[in-house]
């Protein structure tokens, strides 16, 4: 990665300069937030796998070059017309646009200064800390589990609260990683029985998140299937099943605990975060089966009143955060802006687990 230094309030960014290529750190223009936009002085941003899939295999069609990263937390620098949500000064996290606006780089996160929009930005109290609050505050999680495209689990009046009607079973596969982890957390609150799949060193991790049933996906995967499977048919044989890997390693042994716990003519939908390219061409899907692609601007068109209770003031997300009960993996931070390439790498290389990777955009 090539550096560019920058002093004062000049904006600077890790710039992803084209498909599959660098990154760059060079002087970025000064953003200048429109009607309903919120300009943030990013103090912490998150890396996310979906932005190693994007900068290592171009998975998704975006404008070059490009900025990454999301979660940004930070402190309110300026205003747009009409925000009334937050102020000048505010702490505040957000999930950056970045994708859904097709890369335009106002919109990134690993730069000093970025938009995001003013529904995404929610005010977090001095006791949370930046790096905490963008590990955290993905709104991801809450979106694939509550969505009516998605999971669909049913949500609560109270969102510090249990919607009563809410009972059963998931099975997250990969409950360690960065969305596994607050999918736990989201799924508890829930009010549902979880089991999950992890490294045994992040089994003491995953139940601290709530988790009911953990067990080692590392083992052989004959001897997963078989304990996943009597599990079920102990506490219930899961409701929602949601795959968090996405691969043929976690993809192949779900759909056979599928096929041993419920009858062929019983339909079951498997919500996933890869392309199925990614694990079809080596995993049999039974046809009772249905495969989901997760995206969270699908399910933000599909479900406005979804994005009002988990994003609006005194909503889902602003509570958890504020009240201390939303819980997800630790940061894991890595430096500032230089470092970003070697944390797209290790995402890439699946270093990662337990902790949600954490660049600094003001540390030198």
């Amino acid at each position: 990665m090539s550096t560019t230094t920058a002093s004062g309030s000049q904006n600077l960014a890790a710039y992803l300069t084209a498909a599959k290529g660098p990154f760059s750190v060079l002087p970025a223009p000064q953003r200048v937030p429109a009607a309903g936009e919120v300009l943030v002085k990013v103090q912490a941003c998150a890396l996310q796998p979906a932005d190693a899939k994007v900068a290592k295999l171009a998975v998704l069609p975006v404008a070059y070059p490009t900025i990454l990263g999301s979660p940004v937390a930070g402190f309110v620098e300026a205003v747009g017309e009409g925000v009334q949500k937050v102020k000048v000064g505010d702490r505040v996290v957000a999930s950056t646009s970045i994708f859904e606006k097709g890369g335009d780089e106002r919109w990134g996160g690993v730069q000093r200064f970025a938009i995001v929009s003013e529904r995404n930005a929610i005010a977090i109290p001095s006791s949370l800390s930046f790096e905490n609050a963008c590990a955290t505050a993905s709104h991801s999680p809450v979106a694939a589990l509550h969505a009516v495209g998605t999971l669909n689990i049913p949500r609560a009046s109270n969102p510090s609260e249990p919607a009563p009607q809410t009972t059963g079973t998931i099975l997250i596969w990969g409950g360690s990683s960065a969305m596994g982890s607050l999918a736990i957390s989201y799924a508890k609150k829930a009010g549902l029985t979880v089991i999950t799949t992890c490294s045994r060193h992040n089994f003491d991790l995953v139940k601290s998140l709530g988790a009911d049933f953990v067990l080692d996906y590392k083992r052989p995967q004959g001897d997963v299937v078989a304990d996943l499977v009597k599990t079920a048919k102990q506490v219930g044989v899961p409701k929602y099943w949601f795959d968090t890997i996405s691969l043929p390693a976690s993809m192949a042994p779900l759909v056979e605990v599928i096929s041993q716990t419920t009858a062929p003519d019983q339909a079951v939908m498997v919500l996933h975060l890869n392309p199925p390219f990614m694990f079809v061409s080596s995993v049999t899907i039974p046809p009772n089966v249905t495969t989901k692609l997760y995206t969270i601007s699908s399910a933000e068109k599909g479900d406005p009143e979804l994005m009002q209770w988990m994003l609006g003031k005194g909503g889902y997300l602003e509570r958890g955060l504020n009240e201390g009960w939303l819980r997800g993996v630790p940061p894991l931070v890595l430096g500032g802006l230089d470092q970003v390439e070697k944390g797209i790498e290790m995402l890439h290389r699946e270093e990662v687990s337990g902790q949600k990777l954490v660049v600094l955009p003001w540390q030198d």
